[in-house]
């Protein structure tokens, strides 16, 4: 049995490297966009590529589970 803990930017956060998203735009879920409007270079690609078979993938087995 194995456990993994995703921590994210949470070192980033916390060593005051790398800002945090406001309180009201982490509340309505739009943390990723603040997080790519900052870090564009880095993170574009990233979002580009897995975000859409992220949400093909939860879609085909939301279908599925019907």
């Amino acid at each position: 049995m194995a456990v993994m803990v995703g921590i994210g930017a949470v070192f980033d956060f916390l060593g005051g490297t790398k800002n945090e998203a406001p309180k009201w735009v982490q509340q309505i879920g739009l943390e990723w966009l603040f997080r790519l409007l900052t870090e564009p270079r880095r993170l574009w690609k990233r979002y580009a590529i897995y975000n859409p078979r992220f949400v093909w993938h939860f879609t085909k087995q939301l279908m599925l589970n019907r």
